[in-house]
């Protein structure tokens, strides 16, 4: 079977929270970028907003592994007893 991509789930499915989260980090980089050259506050808070939407969308990402991590080795799959 082929490996899932960065952008994919285990299964194949392109996962939206990795999508918006690689979208965000790339926002904070350039509102960031855009504040260090004009001196604008406006850019920083705009860039930090993206940084905390990014912590945000792979910590969930995370957690959701962990929670199946957790089910796999309590011996269930999707809820159900094996």
């Amino acid at each position: 079977m082929k490996k899932a991509g960065f952008l994919q789930e285990q299964d194949g499915a392109w996962s939206m929270r990795r999508g918006l989260a690689l979208l965000y980090s790339l926002c904070s980089v350039g509102c960031l970028g855009t504040a260090a050259f004009n001196g604008e506050m406006t850019g920083v808070w705009a860039g930090i907003a993206a940084m905390l939407g990014v912590l945000l969308l792979t910590g969930y990402t995370t957690f959701e592994s962990v929670k199946g991590l957790v089910a796999c080795i309590k011996g269930k799959e999707c809820g159900k007893e094996v």
